[in-house]
């Protein structure tokens, strides 16, 4: 960011460069004031008119050119007054003016549009009174003024007037003459000239107006000047502008070779410091370091310290300051202390940190340039704990599903040995899952599939205690129940189970085609009390077969038999069968023939029940419930008509014949409900506390529940869209230990998820796009596999890349401790100068200084200083004068010793002259020094001897302060 200063410096060379020279900066900051007051106008008549233009009719449109252009106005006028010859007190008025001008623009701002005119409280006439008021004080001040009183110079300079001191001009032989030009930087300067160049400036000023200033401070104070003359060294003695004082080290030919480094508050405390460097300078020895030191600069009333070896090349600086030098010195003994103890990271790609917070321990991922990537979400009672977590986490972590936040998702977990799903909608919440575990990962993804193909169609329908449910028979499910079918076998596979028989009148005749229809009687929890045994060719058969079994089971009395039994019975054509049946209902025998009346079938069942003496003889005269136990011992029943054919049977098996009459109850008991024909899947609404649905499947199956609860069954049948919706455009993803899921939240970010949802981390980079946090993941999960675990207990040595290969010591709070000085060109190169610090800086930390010593020091650019240090390690004194080499810095603090053993004192307390001899010792020269002892002016010549020299030094002070001012290009 550039200074005030280098803006002043700007804008006057701009000035000068497009305008001309100014008269003074007053003319300078008006002519920007008003280029920028004129641009404001500008863009806001051109918003305005752009936007009338385009029939925009914004009251924002207006009320922004307004205030725009009626600033630009006020800051132009303020302008123009400045660049006019106005005294200070019409500038003062003006920008009083420019103060209630802007104060309008305000309250226009503020009123417009809702206070203005006819809308709301009107305040058009007060906004434009301030406004005018503040512009006609701008304006006035300078023209009107001097027109209604005729008096000129009230506000308006005369010409030639100036609220400054006259400054005399002369006859060019009797007067002298300050010629101000332009050095080689293209900043002023000046000499004195009085017939030849007596004097010049020691400094150079940017502008015009400074160059004047620098020479009116000159000619104030040059008559009153004293004169010193050197002709030894000096200490020369000052109050600074600040009331502190200090002091410098001079040569006899005026230049300064060394300077206190404090401030003192009392003039006793600097004679003081000049007294220590007099009585210790002269005999103190240059510290000599062995292996390596800490040095100590103050910059900025701030202490900092520096390790180097002993060739004085750093090694390790900090850039916390200190209030004091021990302070300092504390800080580089902790520094050598922690510096040996920490450890390097050296992460190359990614790392797992063990982090100490609140008593407690959490991780985080760290990259290779040691920022943090996530964080856990999870504390943890000691670091083993949050160790632990991290290595199940990383395996995990390597192949994790990648999902995204805001769309739906079926997400497949295993839970022990057993696989579920969920499914996860837009709202992150679980609004379906499997009602059932299954062994493997096919087989949960076959579950989840199947919800999704069925429940666009699927309907909600609500079971009301129990429902005949009449559906189509699917092959793939006919084949997979048939394998594991272990419910009571089929009478005659030529016999349907209501009796229905299909006849073709001849061999060319194709059975229909389509699917079969089977039907169940299913209660409000899915209990199937009945079922069809075979199946049907349309829905309307399956409907006369629920039908038949109304009709006999009503009619149905109770058979009981353990083993077998012998039926006799009258088939559809009237004539008499008989059958030979096991437990389970299997026919083992029958008549082969039919017979006229019953007595000749049952005379025919006779002859073979001598082969079977315990089975039971069974005479069904009607529709009969027949109780069994089959070869497990276990009670089923089952319905069979007049004729002995199979009605309906029990599509479950029972422990105890109590049980199965239970079972057979329960058909009596619902036996008239209603029936529905299910070709479609449905969502079944039940309510237990509170509302769920379960999906059901034509075949029966529940292949799918509720993932959460509804408090009314209607704010179920409204979520049920939404999950129709989900649940069709989810993607399938098999969840391990760990997912990762990314999301937007003003910019992509990704979190780790536990199989149960559960936040694990979170990232902390944020990226610009989806395929930047993708590509995050990526790397993360390509490495994470070999990422170390670590702690920082104390401090680490992290390793910085940006600018060349550095190392920074850190806390575990990555506050930097300490840095590199410098960079090196390798990772090799900066272990190396690690591994020199750990071995140097605790031999640094044993220096001490034991008496006064004067210490060579190098600066920013590499240039080499001497520095006077006291037993208590404190900078006493330094030099003002830099070398290119500690040789040649060694043997100016040689010349400096002779300088300080001849030194006197002067107390400089007034400008003052100073007069002695050049620089080796041939001829004189002269200075003009001010009171803080900074050189104001300088003798342009050396002067054979001193009378000459003197001479000259009284021309100037006697003609310079009636001098005139030129300027040349």
């Amino acid at each position: 960011m550039s200074s005030p200063s280098e803006i002043h410096q700007n804008l006057f060379r701009l000035y000068e460069h497009y305008v001309g020279e100014p008269d003074s900066s007053k003319d300078v900051y008006g002519y920007w004031v008003f280029i920028v007051g004129y641009l404001l106008g500008a863009a806001g008549i051109f918003t305005y008119v752009v936007g009338y233009a385009g029939s925009a009719g914004s009251y924002t449109l207006i009320r922004i050119s307004g205030v725009t252009a009626a600033t630009g106005l006020a800051l132009c006028l303020f302008g123009i007054v400045l660049m006019l010859p106005v005294r200070r007190i019409g500038i003062y008025a003006s920008a009083l003016g420019l103060l209630v001008a802007l104060g309008g623009v305000v309250f226009f701002g503020w009123a417009y549009p809702n206070n203005w005119r006819d809308l709301g409280t009107d305040y058009s006439v007060q906004v434009i009174s301030v406004y005018t008021l503040g512009i006609g004080l701008i304006a006035g001040v300078t023209a009107l003024v001097p027109i209604l009183t005729g008096q000129k110079g009230m506000f308006v300079e005369e010409e030639g007037a100036t609220d400054d001191p006259e400054i005399m001009t002369g006859d060019a032989m009797e007067g002298a003459q300050f010629a101000v030009f332009r050095d080689e930087d293209g900043d002023w300067q000046w000499h004195v000239l009085h017939l030849e160049a007596l004097a010049a400036s020691n400094d150079s000023a940017v502008t015009r107006p400074e160059a004047t200033e620098s020479i009116e401070r000159v000619q104030s104070q040059i008559s009153s000047a004293g004169l010193m003359e050197l002709t030894t060294s000096a200490f020369r003695l000052y109050e600074d502008r600040d009331g502190t004082w200090q002091w410098t080290l001079a040569r006899d030919d005026g230049s300064v070779v060394g300077a206190s480094t404090g401030e003192f508050e009392e003039r006793d405390g600097a004679e003081n410091s000049v007294s220590f460097l007099k009585d210790r300078g002269p005999e103190a020895d240059v510290i000599e370091i062995e292996g390596a030191a800490f040095t100590y600069e103050e910059r900025r009333d701030q202490w900092y310290w520096q390790l180097v070896d002993d060739e004085r090349t750093p090694l390790a600086s900090t850039d916390t300051g200190h209030r004091t030098q021990e302070a300092a010195e504390e800080a580089a003994r902790t520094f050598a202390e922690r510096f040996d103890r920490a450890r390097l990271l050296d992460v190359e790609h990614v790392g797992v940190e063990l982090v100490e917070r609140a008593g407690n321990w959490t991780w985080r991922f760290v990259d290779d340039r040691d920022e943090v990537v996530a964080t856990a979400s999870d504390a943890y009672d000691s670091r083993r704990d949050a160790e632990a977590a991290a290595e199940a986490l990383l395996p995990a972590l390597e192949s994790a599903a990648v999902t995204v936040a805001g769309e739906p998702t079926y997400e497949c977990y295993e839970s022990g040995s057993q696989w579920r799903w969920r499914l996860v909608d837009e709202s992150e919440h679980v609004v379906a899952r499997s009602p059932t575990e299954t062994t493997t990962r096919g087989a949960v993804e076959a579950g989840a599939d199947r919800f999704g193909d069925h429940v666009r169609d699927a309907d909600v329908v609500e079971i009301d205690d129990a429902e005949y449910e009449i559906y189509p028979a699917e092959n793939e499910l006919s084949a997979a129940t048939d394998d594991g079918d272990d419910l009571p076998a089929t009478v005659d596979e030529a016999m349907a189970d209501g009796g229905t028989e299909l006849e073709f009148e001849d061999e060319t005749d194709q059975a229909p085609t389509g699917p079969d229809w089977n039907w169940r009687l299913v209660t409000e929890d899915r209990d199937v009390v009945a079922a069809s045994t075979e199946p049907h060719p349309d829905a309307e058969s399956a409907t006369e077969a629920i039908e038949r079994v109304r009709q006999q089971a009503s009619e149905a009395d109770l058979i009981e038999f353990e083993h077998a039994a012998f039926q006799v019975y009258e088939a559809d054509d009237g004539e008499w069968r008989w059958r030979l049946i096991d437990e389970d209902g299997n026919v083992l025998a029958d008549s082969g023939e039919e017979h006229t009346s019953r007595g000749e079938a049952a005379e025919a069942m006779m002859t073979l029940k001598e082969q079977a003496p315990e089975a039971e003889l069974l005479e069904i005269e009607t529709a009969a419930f027949e109780l069994f136990v089959d070869e497990d011992d276990e009670w089923g029943w089952r319905l069979i008509d007049e004729a002995g054919k199979l009605v309906a049977e029990d599509p479950a098996t029972h422990p105890t014949r109590g049980a199965a009459r239970q079972a057979m109850n329960r058909l009596l008991e619902h036996l008239d409900s209603d029936v529905r024909t299910m070709d479609d899947a449905i969502f079944q609404p039940y309510a237990d506390e509170d509302w769920q649905w379960r999906f059901v499947l034509p075949s029966g199956e529940t292949v799918a529940e509720a993932g959460e609860t509804h408090a009314t069954r209607d704010e179920l049948v409204a979520d049920v869209d939404d999950v129709r919706e989900s649940a069709a455009s989810a993607r399938t993803h098999a969840i391990g230990e760990v997912a990762v899921q990314l999301y937007d939240s003003g910019g992509w970010h990704w979190r780790l998820l536990d199989r149960d949802r559960e936040e694990v981390a979170d990232s902390a980079v944020t990226y610009d796009d989806r395929d930047g946090a993708v590509g995050g993941v990526e790397a993360l999960q390509t490495h994470v596999a070999d990422a170390p675990i670590f702690a920082i207990e104390d401090a680490a040595i992290r390793l910085d890349r940006d600018d060349g290969w550095s190392w920074e010591l850190v806390d575990h709070e990555r506050e930097v401790i300490a840095s590199a000085v410098g960079a090196g060109a390798s990772k090799a190169a900066v272990l190396d100068d690690i591994e020199a610090v750990r071995r140097l800086a605790p031999m640094a930390g044993r220096v001490d200084f034991d008496v006064a010593s004067f210490e060579l020091v190098a600066d920013e650019d590499g240039r080499w200083q001497w520095r006077l240090i006291d037993e208590d390690g404190r900078t006493i004194a330094t030099g003002t004068e830099a070398h290119e080499s500690t040789e040649a810095a060694r043997a100016a603090l040689e010349d400096v010793r002779e300088l300080i053993a001849e030194a006197s004192i002067l107390e400089i307390d007034s400008v003052s002259f100073e007069l002695h001899t050049a620089e080796g010792g041939d001829g004189w020269v002269w200075q003009l020094i001010d009171e803080y002892g900074t050189t104001m002016a300088e003798s342009t010549q050396t002067y054979e001897n001193r009378t000459e020299a003197r001479e000259a030094m009284n021309d100037v002070k006697a003609h310079a302060p009636d001098g005139w001012i030129t300027f040349t290009e």
